[in-house]
């Protein structure tokens, strides 16, 4: 999954969990996701709908599932990240943001 990223990529979870700072750059990028899997298991991320905006954006209405492997507590939550992808076809940023009104609005800035 780590491929589809640029090399300086920021993958940002602050905007829904404010307690996680933005990451930036594919060592940082795995770093944290390999804090994940530790936390849940069968953590996925099914996509739901995506929408094309503007300058490279997409939204991405994102069904985040799994269970906390020491707390036995369930996640089945809709989100929404926002994509921003550069010319060599690589995401630079993802963010992600509580729903995918919001991730249209960010996708979209100009209408």
């Amino acid at each position: 999954m780590l491929a589809m990223y640029a090399d300086d990529a920021v993958f940002d979870l602050s905007a829904v969990f404010t307690d996680m700072a933005p990451v930036h750059g594919h060592a940082e990028i795995r770093r944290h996701w390999d804090r994940m899997w530790e936390v849940w298991g069968g953590l996925r991320m099914d996509v739901r709908e995506v929408h094309e905006g503007d300058d490279g954006r997409y939204a991405v209405q994102i069904r985040l599932w799994g269970v906390g492997r020491e707390s036995g507590v369930a996640v089945d939550q809709l989100f929404a990240m926002l994509y921003t992808i550069g010319p060599d076809g690589k995401a630079r940023s993802a963010q992600l943001l509580p729903d995918m009104e919001a991730a249209i609005s960010a996708a979209t800035p100009h209408t």
